[in-house]
């Protein structure tokens, strides 16, 4: 038998972390509850973690726990793998507490099954243990009572499952006449096709989609063969319409191609941004210490208040910065720490990454980078007081007196150092931010003064007379929103953002919650799903319609 799962809800992987070098006979305890949970779930009904974790460890949590729930259908399998992993190191007998074991091809001849089938049982809940058998041989078993008890709760299933017959050839060849004909008038992919065929026949969608599998192996001229790789012009353009939200399925009916052949290519296109961008970092003492990104990513400095305010006025912008409170210390190593060990992470993933990643690893690694944008966002904001300060001493009169186009191209200069200086802020050697964003800052006003955008040559300050600004009369092009070389394509677009409260529900918390809008850190696809109880497939797809309907709703706006 296959080797176990891995574990999908964070809450149960957690939990057997913390079960690895418990007592045996605790294991044991918490191993025998959580098959007692798994035989009394419901896979439609929500679970708060509390009264899951209350119901396997016996420990009842004072903390905000029953604000997560957990859905049994995505539960079930996670505890049947708990229950296999606790059971291995316990040397259970064949005859454990009178149960009678029964090997993987004893289930398949009860059930009337493949074994392939009975493995596939485990995530509707048939429990496996780890069971040293008299001969002495250790392997995958299951105990009698609770094959029985599977069949019980799956009784409608498994009747259907034991009079599964054969697709007879004539019916077969129909089969794939039919499959033939959608191809050819609705150009349907083999999934697509497998699964209106199998609603057709009365099939399980993996026979039929196996059979068709199997004949275009076989056929000199396949009905759903590709007309061969994607070409770079067709690959480009994939991802690019991925981006404005069009879905895989869609992109497979225009290309003639099947949905993996376009998540392939997406896929491929997104390693190749991320590694035409990997991050350096700065190596900091902390990064040894044991549990070093567990215990600085969760500073609540690192977690909490990211969302940075997108100045749109110069005037107000450099209004808050002059009365700005000093850095705080200890804010400044946090944030310092968390942005290098983002980028450190990431680094290393992007340099991991096989030649045709998937969209799991891809995910990870762009949103440590969506939130190591923000934490540089929130160092950028603390630091730009310090340079104010240092033009407007170079300038010998505030900022505000001159020009908005010189307003513009200072600012802008500012940030660009600030930029670099967070880069290479090393904490290890004494730097502070305001000390070294001061320092930096004098050295480049040392040189030219800047060139405003719309003039080649500009009067020095100084014999330039005081201009007058009327409110909100300096446009601000964002500062913070691209001090990362990732963030213009990783980052919401700015003109989407407003009407992000407009889309419904679940479609606006997956799109905040993805790109960090509401000031917490980005969350991964997977992250998403397990947190909502829904699938990460469905978390994508509705992502992506939610951009579609973004980009609608700001073309409509302003068109």
């Amino acid at each position: 038998m296959r080797r176990a799962a891995r574990l999908k809800v964070a809450a149960i992987e957690d939990l057997l972390r913390q079960l690895e070098y418990a007592p045996p006979e605790t294991r044991l305890r918490q191993m025998d509850a959580a098959e007692r949970l798994a035989n009394e779930l419901d896979s439609a009904q929500n679970y708060p973690l509390s009264f899951v974790t209350y119901r396997i460890t016996g420990y009842r949590s004072d903390t905000a726990e029953d604000s997560v729930t957990l859905v049994g259908q995505a539960l079930m399998p996670d505890l049947v793998t708990l229950v296999h992993r606790l059971s291995q190191g316990l040397e259970l007998a064949a005859d454990h507490q009178g149960r009678i074991a029964m090997t993987l091809d004893q289930v398949a001849e009860r059930l009337k099954v493949s074994t392939k089938t009975v493995q596939r049982y485990r995530k509707l809940g048939l429990v496996s243990h780890h069971i040293i058998m008299p001969d002495g041989r250790g392997t995958v078993a299951f105990f009698a009572d609770a094959v029985e008890g599977f069949v019980e709760r799956q009784k409608s299933r498994l009747t259907r499952a034991a009079r599964f017959t054969r697709i007879e050839p004539n019916v077969e060849s129909s089969i794939i006449e039919q499959a033939r004909h959608l191809r050819s008038t609705e150009h349907l992919s083999l999934n697509q096709a497998a699964s209106r065929l199998a609603r057709a026949q009365g099939r399980a969608h993996e026979t039929i989609r196996q059979m068709l599998r199997r004949h275009d192996r076989k056929a000199a001229e396949p009905i759903f063969a590709d007309r061969g790789p994607l070409s770079p012009r067709e690959a480009r353009f994939a991802y690019r319409a991925w981006t404005r939200g069009l879905d895989a399925a869609e992109l497979s009916r225009r290309l003639g191609k099947s949905k993996a052949t376009i998540h392939r290519a997406i896929n491929r296109k997104r390693s190749e941004l991320l590694q035409s961008v990997a991050p350096d970092h700065i190596a900091l003492p902390t990064f040894q210490l044991p549990d070093a990104a567990a215990i600085i990513l969760a500073s609540p400095v690192v977690n909490e208040n990211l969302r940075i305010e997108e100045w749109e006025d110069g005037i107000a912008m450099i209004d808050r910065a002059r009365n700005a409170a000093e850095i705080d210390e200890n804010v400044e190593a946090s944030l310092v720490a968390g942005f290098n060990l983002l980028k450190a992470r990431a680094a290393e993933l992007i340099a991991a990454l096989p030649p045709w990643p998937g969209s799991r690893e891809i995910d990870a690694i762009e949103t440590d980078l969506r939130w190591a944008a923000m934490l540089k966002g929130r160092l950028a904001s603390l630091a730009f007081p310090a340079a104010l300060r240092r033009i407007e001493q170079n300038l010998k009169r505030p900022l505000t007196e001159l020009p908005s186009d010189e307003i513009i191209a200072r600012i802008d200069r500012a940030f660009f150092v600030i930029s670099g200086v967070i880069e290479t802020i090393d904490l290890g050697r004494g730097h502070r931010l305001e000390r070294l964003t001061g320092f930096t800052m004098d050295r480049e006003l040392a040189k030219a003064p800047p060139v405003s955008p719309k003039t080649a040559v500009i009067t020095h300050p100084k014999h330039r007379a005081t201009a007058r600004h009327e409110d909100g009369g300096v446009p601000l092009r964002d500062p913070t929103g691209s001090l990362c070389r990732w963030q213009h394509w990783l980052r919401l677009r700015p003109d989407l953002k407003p009407w992000v409260g407009q889309l419904a529900e679940p479609q606006q918390a997956i799109v905040t919650s993805r790109f960090g809008l509401a000031g917490f850190p980005p969350m991964t696809i997977e992250t998403i799903a397990r947190k909502s109880g829904i699938t990460s497939i469905r978390v994508a797809r509705s992502a992506q319609e939610a951009v579609r309907r973004l980009r609608g709703m700001a073309r409509e706006n302003t068109g």
